[in-house]
């Protein structure tokens, strides 16, 4: 018992210790482990929440730049679309479509950018700015079809301003975004650094208490590889956003280039980001602004400014390195990047924009130094505005009308009725346009020429009106003139043919509708007429036509109609008459108003006449056989012996078989040749020197003698015989053409006239080949006449047989240029080489200015055409001396040169020159 008693005592103390250290240790192991637990949870709830503090600013600040970047992209896209239908000034259905679809874009993501807790009120800033501006530019379009001008103002009156000012506002906001997220990567660096020490910290900890710990490290450590990689996503994500944009955005310390983005590089056409930074501020702008302004020295203190004390926004000119000059909006921004202040600076190229105010500038210059009155109201009519012009032209100063209505121009000829149907008419196309007389300030009624347009908003509501207008009263007297030229003979102021033909059928019209009605029809024609014009001259034949017409209006009614056909030629139409006898009645008065004489250069003639009488219905149903019967008529009173007037009756055929026997007598004249040419010289009014002839037709009658083209080629013309003698004109002139050549050496022309019929002939290339062929005149010797009335029957077929002679090498001249009804413009159309000036014109070129302009005129046009002129009808030394000062002119007139047979002169070419007419 002794031996074993104490050993359970000491048992019992040393399993006492056992137990007292082993609770020690437990409680100390418990203790660490819950330190240690309580230690690294903290420590890694404090990182998970820095974590996601961390991710939320990351998330938030790429966020935002990827949507500014978005929407900056949709709105750049629809400004270029809107831009690019300005510059082609119409709206096609595809632009149409463009343009709604993108507008549908920018409004659908700025809806929803608009929920944003954050930035909903500054997405809804720029969504209101967007909405001005998509209204402004559905103005725009409205007016562009109508008025591109008034598009273009207001474009840059409204809508590019609220353009700029829309971008500006995303602009600002870059710089902040960019600076965000610079701090958000500098942060997420210096947490990087942070969580490295906690952890650290915490796995010692967890090392000196327990293994647990480690396991804590291990999982923070791939948490934090994790956070790493997402900080490199971030930082992708910026620097695409910063490379993204489409203006170029430079970072610049005090001293130097640090970088740029692709559309800096672009902008300044520099190939790399290294080159840039390697370039100084001078190599980007030229060396002075269009102020004067050093470049280097104000955009660094410009840089420096923004630095001590904010943003600056400015307009500057750069240069880039393939030089071009560019405007461009620059806004810098101060910002921290990496302890370091730098400066930001966003370049928006303006050139277009700058352009575009250039542009509307133009526009409104345009509209202030336009000649038509301008007026734009607004949609009650009260006039808003007016231009320079309409001062001149009403002599109402802007102040004067402003806030009035145009009625107060009206005149008053025009009725309510009338206006009422323009406002019609206004309101249902849009627009207006006519004749109306407005009255001046002074008073004065004139008339203009009015385009009333209406302007409607997005909703189609009438905004404005805008009036332009002419002053048309010099127009409108000038278009009585031509329409007194075109509808009255020159030389008498009657009417001439054409009008004649149309207040002809008037009566026929009123006469069908009215079967009581009866009117007569009188052909008149002077008798021996062509005695007096031959033996006195042209000048005394035009003072007994002129006589001759004011005898004849002042023997019929105020309600007939007396016209100059031409020639000696005139027609009457009586309007009412009751039997033929009334007809006669007056055809007695007009013969007892030529018995006596009339004065022509101071010596009595004495003149009679010959009238020919049709009635309606009785002898013709037409006007055109009424005019022809009335012809025949006259003609059995000519051969009557003239001073008579004939009824006309069926027993007119007589005449008919008179002409027959004219139209076989012409047939045998051309198989006994009995045609016969006459030629008439032409000569350089300067230097004397002959140039050419023109070949004139002569019959020679067996029983009536000699008689002039005016006797039988009507016949010829009618029966076609027209087309043979023109074949044996041409034979017969340029076979004496080369005779002459061959005698008396030297360049001459010889022209031939065509008529209507051989010109139209199919077979004029043929004849005109042969003859030449056969008489071996060189191509370049022979011009063609042809009559301006010939000409403009057919214009096309004209031009068409013209250029077929000139591949011949045949030259074509227009005969008695001035007295038909061609135009001018088409001149340049034809291959002329030559005009003819009418004797008309030459007969009173000394006495009258208006002759002498008129030949001045087409003296000078023709040298610019590199035309010649020939001048027909000098007949005295004061028209050839007028005529010498238009260097080159060729003449031809009796002064110089009868007609003449070809014996006479080639006798005269032998002699040498006129010397009566050059000395």
């Amino acid at each position: 018992m002794i031996l074993i008693g104490p050993r359970p005592a000491t048992h019992r103390t040393i399993s006492m210790r056992k137990i007292i250290v082993s609770n020690l240790l437990l409680i100390m192991f418990l203790v660490g482990a819950a330190s240690g637990f309580f230690v690294s949870n903290i420590g890694w709830w404090g990182l998970h929440r820095g974590a996601q503090d961390l991710d939320r600013l990351y998330d938030s600040s790429g966020a935002a730049l990827k949507q500014l970047s978005d929407i900056e992209a949709q709105l750049q896209r629809s400004q270029e679309l809107f831009l690019d239908v300005l510059r082609k000034q119409q709206l096609s259905p595809a632009d149409k479509g463009a343009l709604v679809h993108s507008d549908g874009e920018v409004r659908q993501q700025l809806g929803k950018l608009q929920h944003d807790p954050k930035r909903g009120d500054y997405w809804a800033q720029v969504s209101h700015l967007y909405n001005r501006v998509s209204n402004s530019r559905e103005r725009v379009l409205a007016l562009l079809d109508k008025d591109p001008a008034g598009a273009l103002r207001m474009y840059a009156v409204d809508t590019a301003s609220l353009s700029n000012q829309m971008f500006t506002e995303l602009h600002q906001s870059l710089p902040q975004i960019i600076e965000a997220s610079t701090r958000s990567y500098e942060r997420g660096a210096e947490f990087n650094r942070d969580s490295r020490l906690t952890l650290l910290a915490m796995s010692m900890l967890a090392t000196v208490f327990f293994c647990l710990t480690a396991a804590l490290t291990y999982r923070e450590a791939r948490e934090r590889r994790r956070k790493s990689a997402e900080l490199d996503r971030e930082h992708t994500l910026f620097r695409t956003l910063f490379e993204g944009t489409t203006d170029g955005v430079i970072l610049r310390s005090k001293d130097r280039f640090i970088d740029c983005n692709r559309a800096a590089l672009k902008l300044f056409a520099v190939p790399n980001v290294q080159a840039f930074a390697e370039m100084g501020l001078g190599q980007l702008q030229p060396m002075e602004q269009p102020d004067g302004a050093l470049s280097a020295a104000a955009l660094l203190e410009k840089i420096e400014e923004s630095m001590l004390h904010g943003s600056q926004r400015f307009e500057w000119l750069f240069k880039s390195l393939d030089g071009r000059e560019f405007p461009a909006e620059v806004t810098i921004d101060s910002a921290h990047l990496l302890d370091r202040s730098i400066a930001q600076l966003t370049v928006h190229d303006i050139s277009r924009r700058k352009q575009n105010e250039r542009s509307m500038r133009l526009a409104n210059q345009a509209f202030e130094n336009s000649l038509e009155g301008m007026t734009i109201t607004d949609d009650k009519g009260n006039i808003l505005t007016v231009n320079r012009a309409f001062t001149t032209i009403t002599g109402y100063s802007l102040q004067e009308v402003v806030g009035r209505n145009p009625r107060m121009l009206s005149s008053g000829r025009q009725s309510q009725e009338f206006y009422k149907e323009m406002w019609e008419a206004i309101g249902q196309s849009g627009k207006w346009q006519g004749e109306i007389w407005n009255i001046r300030k002074n008073g004065d009624i004139y008339p203009q020429w009015l385009n009333i347009s209406r302007v409607v908003d997005d909703h189609g509501r009438v905004t404005n009106y805008v009036g332009v207008f002419s002053d048309i009263s010099e127009r409108k007297s000038a278009e009585e003139r031509i329409l007194h030229q075109v509808y009255y003979d020159q030389l008498t102021d009657l009417p001439n043919r054409v009008l004649f033909s149309d207040r002809l059928n008037q009566v026929m019209n009123q006469a069908k509708r009215n079967s009581d009605l009866r009117f007569a029809v009188m052909f008149l024609d002077l008798d021996r007429f062509k005695l007096v014009n031959d033996s006195m001259g042209h000048d005394a034949g035009d003072q007994l036509l002129q006589q001759a017409a004011h005898r004849l209006r002042g023997s019929v009614r105020s309600a007939d109609t007396v016209a100059r056909m031409g020639g000696d030629e005139f027609t009457i139409v009586l309007s009412e008459v009751r039997s033929p006898k009334d007809a006669c009645s007056v055809a007695q008065k007009i013969l007892d108003a030529f018995r006596a004489p009339f004065q022509l250069d101071g010596e009595e003639v004495y003149v009679s006449v010959s009238i020919g009488i049709s009635v309606y219905p009785d002898d013709g149903a037409s006007t055109d056989i009424l005019l022809k019967n009335a012809d025949m008529a006259m003609y059995r009173a000519k051969s009557s012996g003239g001073s008579w007037y004939e009824l006309y009756d069926e027993g007119l055929g007589t005449q008919a078989s008179q002409r027959l026997a004219m139209e076989t007598a012409l047939h045998k004249a051309i198989e006994r040749n009995e045609l016969e040419l006459h030629y008439q010289p032409q000569f350089d009014c300067n230097t004397s020197k002959l140039v050419g002839f023109e070949a004139l037709l002569r019959w020679r009658h067996p029983e009536r003698g000699l008689l002039a083209p005016e006797a039988f080629l009507n016949i010829a013309e009618e029966t076609g015989l027209i087309v043979q003698i023109g074949e044996w004109v041409l034979r017969t002139a340029c076979t004496q053409a080369q005779a002459w050549r061959k005698e008396f050496p030297g360049h001459r022309l010889m022209a031939i006239n065509l008529s209507g019929r051989q010109f139209q002939s199919a077979d004029l290339a043929r004849q005109v080949s042969l003859a030449l062929q056969h008489s071996g005149l060189p191509h370049f010797c022979l011009e063609l006449e042809i009559t301006e009335s010939v000409v403009m029957h057919d214009l096309d077929a004209s031009i068409a047989i013209m250029h077929q002679m000139a591949d011949l090498g045949v030259q074509f001249s227009i005969d008695d240029f001035g007295t038909g009804h061609s135009s001018l413009a088409y001149l340049k159309k034809l291959p002329l080489h030559a005009l003819k000036i009418d004797s008309s014109f030459i007969r009173d070129i000394v006495s009258d200015q208006d002759d002498a302009a008129i030949v001045g005129a087409i003296v000078a046009m023709s040298n610019k055409l590199g035309l010649r002129v020939v001048a027909e009808g000098i007949e005295d030394k004061a028209q050839l001396d007028l005529l010498k000062a238009y260097k080159g002119i060729v003449g031809q007139g009796y002064l110089m040169g009868r007609p003449q047979t070809a014996e006479a002169i080639s006798k005269m070419i032998a002699d040498g020159r006129p010397k009566s007419a050059f000395a």
